[in-house]
């Protein structure tokens, strides 16, 4: 087949499924994922997990071993729940934990937990461990996985190497610019407010992705490219009952 050129990419006729690629990406980092996993340590430690050894430990089971256990569950039902409820319910658990550790790091900014090292970790700490772990756990069985199964196949064949190329340029753009400024955020604001940020972040993704991205679970990618024809494919498929 003839190679697709950049100005079919970015034309009118693929401008949703671009357009819904590239929010895709851009929320799955926004919503604070790669800030989180890259500044585990320091978080642990604002958390009360003052110790090397308590970071380490925290960081490994709450980030790693947990990030890989839940993937397994998009990898098993992603085919069986489908795209959007997985995204969805995946949302509705980050937004909760995002919501849990701006409130305990609300109370812990007030509280002095230098000392905590030597009694462990304080309750808020614990606390904070449990909302990451379930923001890890909700992330890695929606927006990780899933998000990359969506773009992948909203395409046509003739320009998938191109567009996926350019979600994911503004995927990695945007785990760039919070990898960057997530400290800064949380000189200039505090840590509360920029996980309430998050949290905000993934309540838009969720209203979004609720109203513009269709379910493409059991269809061809020739059936998935009829959808782009209708103006609102969401409500289409909401008329038919596929949702």
């Amino acid at each position: 087949a003839k190679k697709a050129t950049w100005a079919e990419v970015f034309s009118k006729k693929l401008r949703k499924p671009l357009t819904i690629g590239i929010g895709l990406a851009v929320f799955q980092q926004i919503t604070g994922i790669n800030a989180i996993i890259y500044y585990a340590n320091k978080i642990f430690a604002q958390a009360g997990f003052v110790t090397p050894e308590g970071q380490a430990a925290a960081t490994t089971w709450a980030i790693g071993a947990v990030n890989v256990l839940a993937t397994l569950i998009a990898v098993v039902y992603v085919d069986r729940f489908g795209r959007r409820p997985l995204l969805l319910a995946g949302l509705v658990g980050m937004t909760l934990s995002l919501t849990t550790v701006g409130v305990t790091f609300h109370f812990m900014d007030k509280a002095d937990t230098s000392g905590a090292g030597a009694g462990g970790p304080t309750t808020a700490g614990l606390i904070t461990l449990v909302a990451l772990v379930v923001f890890i756990a909700s992330f890695a069985f929606s927006l990780g996985p899933v998000v990359w199964t969506v773009i992948n196949e909203i395409f046509p064949n003739r320009v998938r190497g191109r567009a996926v190329a350019v979600a994911t340029a503004f995927n990695w753009g945007s785990a760039w610019l919070v990898s960057q400024f997530f400290l800064t955020l949380i000189e200039k604001i505090g840590n509360s407010a920029t996980f309430y940020l998050f949290g905000f972040f993934a309540v838009v993704a969720y209203v979004w992705i609720w109203k513009t991205v269709p379910e493409t679970k059991g269809r061809s990618l020739e059936e998935i490219q009829q959808i782009w024809e209708d103006e609102d494919p969401v409500q289409v498929q909401r008329d038919a009952g596929t949702l």
